[in-house]
């Protein structure tokens, strides 16, 4: 039995010239027209590829539901959308709504740069769900995941796909595994194993990664 799982990250929610911050599970924004281009780009690159996800998983908020409906609607009309909170976005506590800038004044450039580039949690600011509940909750989806024949998208935001590439990759926890908006990641499991095929891919790479599993 082999299991395909395609993990994307929402589409864009700030236009060009907007003020960009941080954005958590408090900050339940709108995708902006370009964040509905980019999941329709996703679901045509999925739909073209022939690998129809038979299940849909999605957080609860609106830039992770509308995109996953927006894939939905190109790839399996006809599935249900399940929302699972265990795919929100952190909250980041005294980050959330500041500027990258606004960060580094609050808790230096150094701490700022820590998350960013090797998802270390900053000291003195409290992230929502703790780390190992970040980590148990990864795990959790992926051992149901890891049962079902076919292939599952799961539309989820930058925080949590940090948790689910660490585990994947049984990288340490000072790896990033950021993914881009609008992009998505492709693992597979079969002989009992998870293999990561790509990760931060455009449409383009995804279709390509997609095909090379016929």
């Amino acid at each position: 039995m082999r299991s395909i799982v395609i993990l994307c990250r929402h589409g864009n929610t700030f236009n060009k010239g907007e003020k960009v911050v941080m954005v958590g599970a408090k900050e339940d924004l709108p995708l902006t027209s370009r964040g509905i281009e980019q999941a329709q780009s996703i679901g045509t690159a999925i739909a073209s590829s022939q690998t129809i996800p038979n299940r849909i998983m999605s957080g609860p908020l609106q830039r992770t539901k509308v995109f996953a409906e927006s894939v939905r609607a190109l790839t399996n009309p006809s599935a249900t959308v399940e929302i699972d909170d265990r795919l929100i976005e952190f909250d980041y506590g005294a980050w959330s709504g500041l500027s990258n800038e606004e960060i580094e004044a609050l808790s230096g450039r150094e701490a700022l740069e820590a998350w960013q580039e090797r998802s270390e949690r900053p000291s003195g600011v409290t992230f929502i769900p703790s780390a190992q509940k970040a980590r148990a909750d990864a795990e959790a989806v992926l051992q149901e995941l890891a049962t079902l024949s076919g292939c599952c998208l799961v539309v989820s935001s930058n925080g949590r796909l940090r948790e689910f590439g660490q585990l994947l990759s049984r990288a340490p926890s000072s790896s990033a595994f950021k993914v881009r908006t609008g992009h998505a990641c492709l693992v597979v499991r079969d002989g009992g194993t998870w293999r990561v095929l790509g990760w931060d891919l455009d449409p383009t790479q995804l279709k390509d990664a997609l095909d090379g599993l016929a």
